[in-house]
């Protein structure tokens, strides 16, 4: 009896955590819309060159975009977070989180249609 008790309580667990992981998401980043792919490569540059300069100017970009309506807040959350971390010195983090935003994003309609005419 307490071998099924236990089994039923580890399957209950697994289904626990599979709901949990679809929820969230398995922790990937947002992905950005086509407007903003073009500034994680940006900051991706600043990061990798660890110049404060560039990250900042990139900080306002971000800024200005949020205001201007044309980055939603998970997005911003996304950009804040990895900007933070550069500012606070922590580059080779910050640099693997702008990697796995900019793996995170999907091909905008433009660049599946260059792609193609390429292909032919």
């Amino acid at each position: 009896m307490r071998n099924n008790t236990q089994s039923n309580a580890m399957a209950w667990w697994i289904v626990a955590a599979m709901l949990c992981s679809v929820t969230i998401g398995c922790g990937r980043p947002q992905a950005s819309s086509s407007e903003n792919q073009q500034l994680i490569g940006s900051l991706r540059t600043a990061i990798s060159a660890r110049n404060a300069q560039w990250l900042e100017e990139n900080a306002k970009v971000v800024e200005q975009r949020r205001k201007a309506g044309k980055m939603d807040e998970a997005e911003y959350e996304e950009f804040q977070a990895i900007i933070t971390m550069a500012k606070e010195g922590r580059w080779e983090a910050a640099e693997r989180e702008v990697i796995k935003f900019l793996k995170a994003q999907r091909p905008t309609p433009e660049q599946i249609e260059r792609t193609s005419k390429h292909q032919r």
